[in-house]
């Protein structure tokens, strides 16, 4: 996604290989203050390309978009129910940014399994409590990953 003037963003994408399964990671970074609207039609191509490749996908970042004004807000609902059209899953619910003031959730992690895909790992995602930023450390494990027939293996 390139960034421009009135949508400032900052993001990688990778496909990485594990188990003989390729997957398509991306790291975003959004702005504050930024047009929601413009970033989630830059999104939605990313992930129109993604579906294309037919590949699982994580997505994480701080997008400065607080998922708790979903009701609320249409350029956030807008953005949230694009990435459920687009079958794309969020590990994270709870609050983010914590201040005096408020909690937000803000820093997110999506994940997309391919139709069909049964994947060999289960998904655990939290956040973590820390006093030395007013983010909240966040993560995601694939836990497992072995396959019947390599489970059976281990124990002969």
């Amino acid at each position: 996604m390139d960034s421009t003037d009135d949508c400032r963003l900052e993001n990688i994408w990778l496909e990485i290989l594990k188990s003989l399964q390729k997957y398509v990671i991306g790291g975003l970074y959004r702005h504050p203050g930024q047009d929601i609207d413009k970033f989630s039609a830059k999104i939605e191509k990313v992930l129109l390309q993604v579906k294309k490749l037919n590949l699982p996908c994580f997505i994480a970042g701080d997008v400065n978009i607080d998922l708790g004004k979903y009701n609320f807000h249409n350029p956030t609902s807008n953005y949230f129910d694009n990435l459920l059209m687009y079958n794309y899953v969020p590990t994270i619910v709870m609050p983010t940014r914590i201040t005096d003031k408020s909690a937000t959730l803000i820093d997110h992690i999506y994940y997309f399994l391919r139709p069909k895909y049964n994947p060999s790992f289960s998904i655990h995602s939290n956040n973590i409590w820390c006093d030395i930023t007013d983010h909240l450390p966040n993560y995601c494990l694939l836990v497992g990953g072995n396959t019947k027939k390599q489970q059976k293996n281990n124990f002969h």
